[in-house]
């Protein structure tokens, strides 16, 4: 377990149903156990196949665009490149379930073998741990969280939402003086 990488990763998709909707960006970090730090990052958009199930909301939230997406790559890359990256890792990441059942829907629709573990890292469940009972708290989430440990955040872009869901995790549980050596 201890010789398995973190990757921490950060979906952005067309909706909330994984039946439905469909990922259309990724931003993953990949980190080392022992000293939590950055080995490598991964940032693209990926194509949508079928834009027209898209939640109105999601495609607002996430400024989706077919001009914005024109260098989007096919999701069976992504996967495929995510499985390189981090064989064997521990997916981590705010609140991880929800990747999760994204990746498991893509990967068995492409009849692709799951790449992680099936342990999962929350970092929202360690927030909570830690922070349930701060008076500063009025709704735990990953913006109220940045604020609390003075952490910049821009939401809904995923590689500032998984940079800050790895700094969260330091601070809730590293020591601060790690490395990063992918930064």
């Amino acid at each position: 377990m201890r010789e398995r990488p973190l990757l921490f990763i950060d979906l952005e998709m067309t909706g909330l149903d994984s039946r439905v909707h469909e990922i259309v960006e990724v931003a993953a970090l990949v980190v080392r156990q022992s000293d939590f730090a950055i080995l490598n990052s991964y940032y693209t958009k990926v194509i949508a196949e079928h834009p027209e199930t898209a939640h109105p909301e999601s495609i607002k939230i996430i400024n989706y665009s077919p001009a914005a997406w024109k260098d989007a790559v096919p999701l069976k890359q992504v996967l495929l490149e995510l499985s390189a990256l981090a064989p064997d890792c521990i997916l981590a990441g705010w609140s991880v379930q929800n990747e999760w059942d994204f990746l498991v829907a893509a990967l068995d629709k492409y009849h692709l073998p799951y790449f992680f573990d099936y342990h999962l890292l929350e970092v929202w469940a360690l927030a909570y741990s830690r922070l349930r009972l701060h008076p500063g708290v009025k709704k735990l989430d990953i913006q109220e969280t940045c604020n609390i440990f003075d952490i910049a955040v821009e939401r809904h872009k995923p590689d500032s939402d998984i940079r800050a869901t790895y700094e969260i995790f330091i601070k809730l549980v590293g020591d601060g003086n790690n490395k990063n050596s992918a930064d």
